[in-house]
């Protein structure tokens, strides 16, 4: 079971306890690590998925917005590359496709280099969902950021570019 609400007790989290201790290092990772996390959990979080879509005016179910995402970003894409980027099984990633093609929002091609397997891209209408459905992300994240002041909204796409490149760099290295 994945803990969606913030950490109120009085004890620290193991995660937080666990992170390199007797180090000014050790303090800053304490203080960014956590926040982080709860980033990466809460932007997964159906409640706000399921906001978004309804600000976007679109009616996804919140368990095919990250696959019909994926698509979109990789497209031609092979079912299988995709669920291994993804880091899901190929029958639930399936799964997804088809409800996908079913809504009119993916279409299934053959694959020009093998005739056995098909390649996934979104239709017209699903291009346009995903739009609606970035939009309304971008209004979201405009709305809270838009009373930070002008230095930290400037530096906040360029420091999380930076630490998103540096850990798919460490991913690639595997």
């Amino acid at each position: 079971m994945t803990d969606k609400t913030p950490h109120t007790g009085t004890r620290p989290r193991l995660s937080e306890t666990s992170i390199a201790d007797g180090n000014a290092q050790g303090e800053w990772l304490r203080a960014v690590i956590p926040p982080l996390r709860d980033l990466v959990r809460t932007s997964r979080d159906d409640r706000l998925i399921e906001r978004v879509g309804r600000e976007a005016g679109v009616r996804v179910p919140t368990h095919l917005v990250l696959a019909l995402t994926r698509i979109g970003d990789f497209q031609p894409v092979r079912l299988s590359d995709l669920a291994d980027q993804m880091g899901i099984g190929r029958t639930t990633l399936s799964r997804q496709v088809t409800d996908l093609v079913a809504a009119g929002l993916v279409e299934r091609t053959p694959d020009p280099a093998d005739a056995r397997a098909a390649t996934l891209e979104l239709t017209p209408a699903g291009a346009e969902t995903l739009r609606q459905i970035w939009d309304a992300w971008g209004s979201l994240i405009a709305d809270i950021t838009n009373d930070w002041p002008t230095l930290e909204r400037d530096l906040l796409p360029e420091l999380l570019s930076r630490l998103t490149q540096g850990l798919q760099t460490l991913a690639e290295d595997l």
